[in-house]
Formats: structure tokens, C-alpha cells, sequence
């Protein structure tokens, strides 16, 4: 299903904005959000931190690649990033999108944030940078189905070592010991840590244990600068 040919896909969102997370943090970026996940998170009871692209179709369009390029033809940057929801169920729609972006002359980089669990096709294995937040026992899976797929050692592995990064929210120590399993069993080294929150305050109240976490680890903090600059607010 991931890897049929799609000729329309379902974004929930399209903005130009900084990157407030990852390597890429502070680059002006378009972000384009696809609707729809595999995945059902809900760190501390609460759900992932932009619900209207998993749970409700309410103000998604369906695009197809050329009436995607039309939308963001008008913004000028050399990032874009591809979100979601879980972007990767669209690789296909995503290459398309790619290589009509490519024909009419744009040179910029494209990232993907995802949550690691499904292999890259080889266009965007290539051409590609990758986020990979892949998602903690403390993202508490609304299921059980949910929580044994969250994360493959295998599949993460099919990810370019020189091109990926991972991206954790933090909740709890435990999330340590499972975050150095993951690397004790993967390729890919470079580590993001972000604070666990959905609003300004949640942000800065977790941050400082989530930098000493990084220090005494030697991995990089991340601190979800869209939330510190807007708080919550949606599209930016």
C-alpha cells in the first residue's frame, strides 16, 4: 500500500516558517504537512502535537504534485520539509512531487520527518535528508499493535547513515536506556534531544533536565523553537 503509485495525497498544511527542530533548526523553511499516521501517540495521556493530521480529516485537500508546486511556487527558500502525520506513507506522491520540483528548476534541499518505521524508496533514499523521531515507550502507542511497531531496528537501518539524524522527545529517564539500545542496534549516531510539551511553558518547564541529559550523553539539544515563538498556534 506505502509503495503504490498516487496520484493525489491528503496535506493538512502548507507554510513557510523557521525549522524549530533537528539539524535544520532556524532555516526558513516550507513546511508541508501530510495527513495521516501508523502511529497512535499520546505522550502523558495527551495526544501527539498536531492532532489534525492523524486523527480528523477536517480542512485536509487532496493535492496532486503539480497543484502542490503551484502552492509554493511564490515562497523563496532552498528547504523544504515534509512532515505529517507520517510522510512516508506517500513516497511515491513524494518522488513525483520531487522530480516535477526538479524539472522546473528548483535546487534547494528536501527533508523528511518521520517516524522511522516504514524502508525509504531509493529516489528518496538518494535525494533526501531524514528526521527520524522515532517514537519512545513513553510516546504510550494507544495500542498494543501500535507499540510493537514503533520501532525496527531493520527498518531503521535502511535509513542513509550520512543523511539521517534522530530526533527523541524526552519524557523520563527510561527513555535513555531505550534510546542507547536503539543506537547500540542502528547505524545512524547523531542524536537530537527535544523537551516533551505542546505549549511555551511545557517547553521551557522540561528543558533544562533535557540539556543535562545531552551534556551527560553528548547529544544535541533541541529545543522546538516554534513552540517557545508561538506556543501552540498552528501553521507556523
Amino acid at each position: 500500500m506505502v509503495l503504490t503509485k498516487r496520484t493525489r495525497a491528503p496535506i493538512c498544511e502548507i507554510f513557510q516558517s523557521i525549522q524549530g527542530e533537528g539539524p535544520n533548526i532556524g532555516r526558513k523553511t516550507i513546511f508541508i504537512r501530510f495527513w495521516g499516521c501508523n502511529l497512535r501517540c499520546r505522550f502523558d495521556g495527551k495526544c501527539c502535537d498536531t492532532p489534525y493530521s492523524v486523527i480528523t480529516k477536517k480542512g485536509t485537500k487532496m493535492y496532486t504534485p503539480n497543484k502542490l508546486i503551484e502552492n509554493i511556487k511564490s515562497y523563496n527558500t532552498n528547504l523544504i520539509t515534509i512532515t505529517g502525520g507520517e510522510p512516508m506513507l506517500y513516497q511515491k506522491f513524494i518522488e513525483d512531487f520531487m522530480r516535477k520540483l526538479s524539472v522546473a528548476g528548483w535546487k534547494g534541499e528536501v527533508e523528511i520527518e518521520t517516524n522511522g518505521t516504514i524502508v525509504p524508496i531509493s529516489y528518496l533514499y538518494i535525494n533526501c535528508k531524514f528526521n527520524i523521531s522515532a517514537k519512545l515507550k513513553s510516546s504510550n502507542q494507544e495500542t498494543k499493535t501500535y507499540d510493537e511497531r514503533r520501532i525496527n531496528f531493520d527498518t531503521l537501518n535502511t535509513y542513509p547513515i550520512q543523511r539521517s539524524s534522530y530526533k527523541f522527545v524526552y519524557v523520563d529517564r527510561e527513555d535513555i536506556y531505550e534510546i542507547k539500545t536503539i543506537l547500540a542496534n542502528t547505524k545512524i549516531k547523531e542524536v537530537y534531544l527535544m523537551p516533551q510539551g505542546t505549549t511555551r511553558k511545557e517547553i521551557v518547564k522540561n528543558s533544562q533536565k533535557v540539556v543535562d541529559i545531552c551534556i551527560e550523553n553528548n547529544w544535541n539539544f533541541s529545543p522546538r523553537e516554534h513552540i517557545i515563538i508561538w506556543n501552540n498556534k498552528k501553521g507556523v
